[in-house]
């Protein structure tokens, strides 16, 4: 059975893995991500390396990005990793390895994913939503990846809803930095301490952590932990009016955890019935579910895979 190596990049760490073209993984982990190119680039070529030591029959590599490559795997931009907008990651890497590499988006590669081996078997429009460090998405239309006219679709954590100024840099106040785990809950948590305690705290690393704090009734945690949820679900009701699509599958760390999406349900049932035109379709049994990913952490680099996978085999496409 033929194997690929795949890459799935985030802001904070890189998993990789080993898979087969049934979706099954073989071997997999995680690094730190660089945030220069040329560490980056010696850390993805170093873990190839590795792998083929004990897996010689690699045919590719597979690669999930944040933000933008366009067709011929040059970052147009690259989410959080600021410092390597414009890196040409396909051609780089395939002149290190010298193994056919393709670079996708990672929540369209965790959106063709679940349409390969995960909940969006049975669905023929809809939408995953990546929670992480920011907020990416992949829109699924008729089976197909739609990518919008500039290659850029997708992007749920650029949306703005309220809290715009006269003046200033409005991305600060995007749902990235409202709803997604990283830059949006662990982040106004950690500055909502130090305001609280007057720069008197140490700021946590993770956001799980907020959500410990939440389950154990801390103040602060909970009033940030509902503002997250509001504004998320503000963007998938949003989501809902301009797309309609039959579900939208929540992704990311944070989805793994049952009291989060717990939570996702309860606020989606609150905002929905206090808004007319949305309630009415729910109550004619139209209204777009909101469902976890069935492979969560592993969508970005199962869609990876499965993208490489293609690239080599035509033949081979999920209806």
């Amino acid at each position: 059975m033929s194997k690929y190596i795949a890459f799935d990049i985030g802001g904070t760490f890189i998993k990789y893995g080993v898979v087969d073209d049934s979706g099954k993984i073989l071997k997999k982990g995680k690094v730190s991500t660089p945030q220069t190119e040329n560490p980056f680039l010696e850390a993805l070529s170093e873990k190839v390396k590795v792998v083929q030591k004990d897996y010689q029959d690699i045919l590719g590599i597979g690669i999930s990005v944040p933000g933008t490559p366009n067709s011929k795997g040059v970052m147009v931009n690259f989410g959080s990793l600021t410092q390597m907008y414009g890196l040409a990651l396909k051609e780089k890497l395939n002149n290190l390895t010298q193994l056919p590499v393709v670079v996708e988006n990672d929540a369209n590669a965790a959106a063709i994913a679940e349409k390969w081996i995960g909940a969006g078997k049975e669905y023929s429009n809809y939408m995953v939503m990546a929670l992480g460090t920011g907020i990416g998405g992949g829109i699924v239309i008729n089976n197909q990846i739609y990518r919008g006219g500039h290659g850029i679709a997708g992007e749920f954590g650029w949306v703005l809803n309220h809290g715009i100024s006269k003046v200033g840099e409005l991305e600060e106040v995007s749902q990235n930095f409202k709803s997604a785990t990283v830059m949006g809950l662990l982040r106004r948590y950690n500055q909502a301490m130090e305001s609280i305690t007057h720069n008197n705290f140490s700021e946590l690393t993770e956001a799980k952590a907020v959500i410990e704090l939440v389950i154990a009734n801390d103040q602060v945690a909970t009033i940030i932990f509902d503002e997250f949820l509001t504004n998320l679900t503000l963007n998938l009701m949003n989501l809902t009016a301009c797309f309609d699509p039959e579900v939208i599958l929540i992704g990311g760390g944070i989805s793994a955890n049952d009291y989060v999406m717990e939570k996702i349900q309860e606020k989606w049932e609150e905002l929905i019935s206090r808004h007319f035109g949305l309630n009415r379709i729910k109550q004619q049994g139209l209204l777009t579910e909101i469902k976890r990913t069935d492979l969560q952490n592993d969508a970005g680099m199962l869609g990876a895979a499965y993208m490489v996978l293609i690239s080599l085999n035509e033949s081979y496409k999920v209806n």
